[in-house]
């Protein structure tokens, strides 16, 4: 006997209506989009968790997947782009935007969209994720990077896509496939590694083939998978299975391989937060000495502010103006606060340098030397896409970033030096103007602090603005001096003087030391960098290891067998109202697919696939259900004619039950549920030729009708619900219904076990429907916001 009880949890309206319904598998989370292109994720008794906004406006959702853990929800929308958020935040984790493909006949561009996103994991866990290995523990050698917290005060990093968050290494190997309208299939380990693209059309070995992916899904162990795909000149469904070997053979490798680059580019992030931190104690600075010094320069011709200051220092008499200055508009107590908040910057801006930039990039040099050894063992990481020479370019790239911040710690010193030197004599300065006593230590000046001083002034000048002019209202900004152009996207004014240290005057000697070496690098060419430009090529160099857009993965996939699913033979296109769902059963090896048949609405099309033998073999039929199969509530009418029922809607919920929403023949409010036993399906199912050229669901098969076949309990009559979508959960083994208004979602707990809930959830009894009734009304003067 067929048992599936249900129980009804929340039955909600809603103010927008709702699209898709999706459910996690792992926590009882439903994700649900609406008309107006937000998701927002909702608990089983319906409390909202939160809402999300799209991209733009004028863009909807077009598919949902959950990540297998329930942490994570890739959303594509309609503008071709995928977001994958976080759950606990729905912060943004990564981002993929779809380019827009070309069609060269009529030389336009056409964006065809996502049209199916799974996320799914391969079963059982690698000996890379379980094992413990002293040469892959990083901790050993690597000193961990400070928290965000120690970065400057006024940090914000709201925009940054979120991969800096402190990431959870997986155990398991898992995968987001997105298919799009186009043909093509974005593979991404974790959602974060791009694996390859591959063509469909290509890997059919149809080079003219115009494909529309519609539903993918892999197997258990990621060798074989089944994509359902419609033609779009004949606009007729087809199946293949794809020999995806190449990904159960390779787990380890792309699973190593998959989390180095997960940490290389959450270091990456760090970096970009780290820059921001250092950039914005460097404008704190700018900003008080344009607050304090920019007023002056207004008043003075151009070189003015220097000139006077530097005549201040030959002769020790300032001019009028800057006596006035001095003593009204900067004062000493002024200076003093001025100084210490300048000093205060500078040490921040020391200390991130030392204490993240250095340790970051010394982290990135480990981990890309670390990649650099497995593309040195070809037979096993060739196949991913790696090269060495790429890899190489990026631990250059890596170390020519770690010299320049060594640089600017240098140029930092020199700087405050600078500063020091010049508040302190600028205030004995005030201090004397006022003819008060100062202490004779701070008065005494020695030589090289009056060069710090002069040289200090001689930059103070350079200034930036439109033709190096300000107005009262707009004052010029200065550059005050050599740090400020290491953090602008531009090559440097002043290049330090280091032709004569050691190191260089030893590579000058020796220059065979160079020559196709890949540890000992020339950074001459880097020599004009700003550390945002070496950062910007950093960036760029690790962007071209991984990346594999230009190679060709496709060589790797190959078509097992093609099935001819179901001819077209009206002009409605099948994807706008195809109702299709697949699962594959790991114990018996074999994919399951089932379909509304789309000429007429009556029919289910089912198809399995065993895959577990060499040779495949595949069983296929049309089923039906007649109102007979409500005997009960058909009590007292004539059945001598059965009318077949519609079918709404169709969801495996399970390798067991497949989920069924048939249309009430004699009541349009209602709506029948069905909970079909796959093992009925299957043993009802004929013996069909995968080699076969035919359709598999032509006019010669034989159409059963399952509603003598079934136990009455493993259907359930939905009383005033006129149901149009489902979205059900064996995991969770939850299910929910749409209305067809688009504003009604009816929520159920499934598998009920006992007697009290059998009378409470499989009877349509007038006490469910009264609390139906009140439920409305409560809901009415409650309305959810969605």
């Amino acid at each position: 006997m067929y048992h599936c009880g249900m129980r009804q949890m929340e039955e909600r309206h809603v103010a927008n209506q709702i699209d898709l319904m999706v459910w996690s598998n792992r926590l009882d989370l439903l994700a649900l989009s609406n008309f107006k292109g937000e998701v927002q994720i909702h608990r089983l008794h319906w409390q909202k968790v939160w809402n999300l906004s799209p991209p733009r406006e004028n863009i909807t959702v077009s598919c949902m997947a959950w990540r297998p853990d329930g942490k994570a929800l890739a959303i594509g929308y309609s503008s071709g782009g995928v977001y994958i958020i976080d759950i606990e935040d729905k912060e943004v984790l990564d981002k993929y935007e779809l380019e827009q493909d070309t069609s060269e006949e009529f030389n336009d561009s056409k964006n065809f969209g996502i049209s199916c996103i799974t996320w799914t994991a391969r079963a059982g866990t690698l000996e890379s994720a379980t094992e413990y290995n002293m040469y892959d523990d990083a901790s050993i050698f690597l000193q961990k990077p400070p928290t965000n917290s120690s970065n400057y005060k006024n940090q914000t990093t709201e925009d940054n896509v979120k991969t800096s968050k402190e990431i959870q290494e997986p155990t398991q190997l898992n995968m987001l496939l997105i298919g799009y309208g186009s043909g093509s299939i974005y593979m991404s380990i974790f959602g974060r590694y791009h694996y390859c693209t591959i063509s469909l059309a290509q890997v059919t070995k149809d080079e003219c083939g115009e494909y529309k992916i519609l539903d993918i899904n892999l197997s258990d162990d990621f060798s074989v998978m089944q994509v359902v795909y419609l033609d779009r000149v004949t606009n007729n469904l087809l199946s293949s299975l794809i020999n995806t070997s190449v990904l159960s053979a390779y787990a380890e490798e792309i699973f190593v391989v998959a989390n180095r680059h997960g940490h290389i580019i959450q270091l990456l992030s760090y970096l970009d937060q780290t820059m921001t931190s250092i950039t914005e104690a460097w404008e704190h600075i700018l900003l008080e000495m344009d607050t304090k010094m920019a007023y002056y320069a207004t008043f003075v011709p151009e070189g003015g502010v220097s000139a006077d200051l530097l005549e201040l220092l030959m002769l020790g008499v300032p001019s009028d103006a800057l006596e006035i200055f001095l003593l009204q508009e900067l004062t000493a107590k002024g200076l003093k606060k001025f100084g210490n908040s300048v000093e205060l910057s500078y040490s921040t801006i020391q200390k991130l340098v030392l204490k993240q930039l250095n340790i970051v990039g010394q982290h990135l040099t480990y981990y890309l030397s670390e990649l650099r050894g497995l593309t040195r063992i070809p037979d096993r990481y060739k196949i991913l896409g790696l090269e060495e020479n790429t890899v190489t370019e990026a631990i250059r790239a890596c170390c020519a970033f770690l010299n320049k911040s060594l640089e600017l710690q240098q140029v930092i010193d020199v700087s405050m030096s600078n500063y020091k030197a010049f508040f302190r004599w600028l205030f004995v300065v005030i201090v004397r103007l006022l003819d008060e006593q100062t202490p004779s230590e701070i008065v005494k000046i020695n030589q090289q602090e009056l060069g710090h001083i002069a040289e200090f002034l001689y930059n103070f000048d350079n200034v930036q603005g439109e033709n190096n002019t300000g107005t009262p209202d707009k004052p010029v900004k200065f550059n005050l001096e050599r740090l400020g152009q290491y953090l602008q996207d531009q090559e440097l004014t002043k290049i330090p003087d280091d032709d004569d240290g050691p190191w260089q005057k030893f590579l000058k000697d020796n220059s065979c030391l160079l020559k196709d070496n890949d540890t000992i690098f020339s950074m001459s060419e880097f020599k004009k960098f700003s550390l945002i430009q070496q950062q910007n090529f950093l960036k760029n160099a690790v962007r071209t290891v991984f990346d594999v857009t230009r190679k060709d993965f496709g060589r790797h996939f190959s078509v097992l067998y093609s099935m001819k699913c179901h001819e077209n033979q009206t002009s409605v296109e099948l994807d706008k109202t195809l109702r299709l769902s697949q699962i594959f059963d790991a114990n018996e090896q074999r994919f399951m697919m089932a379909f509304v048949d789309p000429t007429n609405k009556n029919d289910i099309c089912f198809v399995s696939t065993n895959i577990k033998e060499k040779s495949c073999s595949a069983t296929a039929v049309k089923y039906y259900f007649s109102d007979s199969l409500l005997k009960d509530s058909n009590k007292g009418q004539n059945l001598d004619y059965q009318q077949n029922m519609r079918v709404l809607d169709v969801q495996f919920y399970s390798s067991e039950y497949l989920s069924i929403l048939l249309e009430h023949t004699q009541n349009n409010e209602n709506t029948i549920f069905i909970q079909l036993p796959l093992k009925i399906a299957l043993e009802n199912a004929l013996d069909f030729n995968i080699k076969s050229k035919s359709f598999v669901f032509s006019e010669k098969n034989l159409v059963k009708n399952l509603s003598g076949l079934v136990d009455q309990d493993v259907y359930k009559i939905l009383d005033k619900m006129n149901g149009y979508r489902i979205a059900v959960s064996g995991g969770r083994k939850v299910a929910v219904v749409l209305s067809k208004t688009y504003r009604k979602v009816r929520v159920f707990e499934m598998e009920i076990d006992g007697e009290e809930d059998e009378e409470e959830t499989l009877d349509t009894t007038q006490r469910s429907n009264n609390s139906n009734s009140a439920s409305d009304q409560q809901n009415i003067t409650h309305e959810d916001t969605f």
